[in-house]
């Protein structure tokens, strides 16, 4: 076995899923070769690092301190900003209210009729005095 087909080997080898043939071959080739056999017990210590820091167990209170100084928090947020919202939610209406009448003030200067001259053409003061006649001529009657 060479060195290349030892180190692709090794993983499986640590974690015993080789098969006889191939571990034996393995096995022998780590007591021939320094290189592989120094980079398999550096393998080996890693892996009892990782396994050794996975035993490692949380502190039981934790998540409660955790949580409470979540709450604290929360708690003092929630009461510096509970004066701002009395005092800013009305002043803020108050001043969307103005600024809205101020803009229907402003739009509504907008359109001026432009001054024309007001005579009423003959037409129309003819079919005006028709309609007045024809009221005073039944009212006559």
């Amino acid at each position: 076995m060479n060195c290349q087909l030892c180190q692709e080997e090794s993983d499986a080898y640590r974690a015993g899923k080789l098969a006889d043939d191939i571990r034996i071959q393995v096995e022998e080739h780590l007591q021939q070769c320094t290189d592989c056999t120094e980079s398999y017990r550096l393998q080996s210590l890693a892996d009892s690092v990782i396994n050794k820091e996975k035993e490692i167990s949380p502190d039981v209170n934790l998540s409660s301190r955790i949580m409470a100084r979540i709450e604290n928090q929360e708690e003092t947020t929630y009461k510096t900003i509970i004066p701002f919202t009395r005092v800013l939610k009305p002043a803020f209406i108050i001043t969307s209210m103005a600024a809205a009448i101020f803009a229907g003030v402003l739009i509504g200067n907008i359109y001026k009729p432009s001054v024309r001259d007001m005579s009423v053409p003959v037409e129309l003061a003819l079919i005006n005095d028709v309609a007045i006649e024809s009221v005073d001529i039944l009212s006559n009657e």
